[in-house]
């Protein structure tokens, strides 16, 4: 009998709590609330993915390769991660409104 192997990506508010604190707190320097990003965590052999979608429909994203010990204790490294995230979504946002209101 074979094994099947499912593979599970998890909502990042749920899999990580530190994580998703330390990235609303960053996103929330920019004026992004919680709900224009999507995050999740996909577990691997060297720790886990960390996968963030973002702009109207969720269609951009940006993803890192993370370590169990950053899921629990947010590093420097991930806050950086966080910011430069951040800065392409205010940027996309600002994009997908002024194509919506543009006449």
């Amino acid at each position: 009998m074979s094994e099947e192997y499912v593979i599970e990506e998890r909502l990042l508010r749920f899999a990580a709590p530190a994580l998703y604190q330390r990235m609303v707190e960053t996103f929330s320097k920019y004026n992004i609330h919680p709900y224009d990003i999507h995050g999740t965590m996909l577990k691997n052999e060297t720790g886990y993915e960390l996968k963030l979608r973002f702009s109207n429909d969720f269609s951009q994203s940006v993803s890192t390769q993370i370590s169990v010990e950053q899921a629990k204790n947010p590093d420097e490294k991930i806050t950086h991660f966080f910011e430069e995230t951040a800065d392409k979504c205010k940027n996309q946002l600002i994009s997908d409104y002024f194509k919506m209101v543009k006449p």
